[in-house]
């Protein structure tokens, strides 16, 4: 005795469990809860860069994290959950360059391509070359072609 098996079409738009990101390896997109987990990660390279460390060496990650969150989160997802002025902090950085503002940003993209993928994460990289190209013309400084 053969057995067939019943012949069935997908009639729904919803994808096959292997084409989703959690089985298929694809990388998910930003959004406001990984914002905290990203930028944790983010500091924790920044720590280990010798150039960079030193600008951040004094601050109280506990509290510059959730700070710093709320600012993508209001530039990146409209939120308006930021309040404040994120341009001060940077005046009392001596001695940056746009070295320093490259290293930031390969670090973010690096940070960024290694965790997440798809359209807010690649505005989330644009938008870092904006904020630092803008800061860095504030600060006095010539920015480069990469930033």
């Amino acid at each position: 005795m053969s057995r067939t098996l019943p012949i069935t079409t997908k009639t729904s738009d919803t994808p096959e469990p292997s084409a989703t990101a959690e089985t298929s390896g694809a990388l998910p997109d930003v959004d406001d809860d990984v914002l905290i987990p990203l930028l944790t990660a983010f500091y924790a390279a920044i720590e280990r860069d010798d150039v960079l460390r030193p600008y951040f060496a004094g601050l109280d990650m506990a509290t510059h994290i959730p700070r710093i969150a709320d600012f993508w989160s209001t530039v990146l997802l409209l939120s308006r959950r930021y309040q404040g002025n994120a341009f001060r902090p940077h005046l009392e950085m001596p001695g940056l360059s746009a070295g320093h503002f490259r290293r930031w940003l390969a670090t973010l993209e690096a940070t960024i391509d290694a965790r997440h993928a798809g359209p807010v994460a690649e505005q989330m990289k644009t938008l870092g070359h904006r904020i630092a190209h803008s800061m860095q013309l504030r600060l006095g400084i010539a920015p480069d072609s990469a930033t």
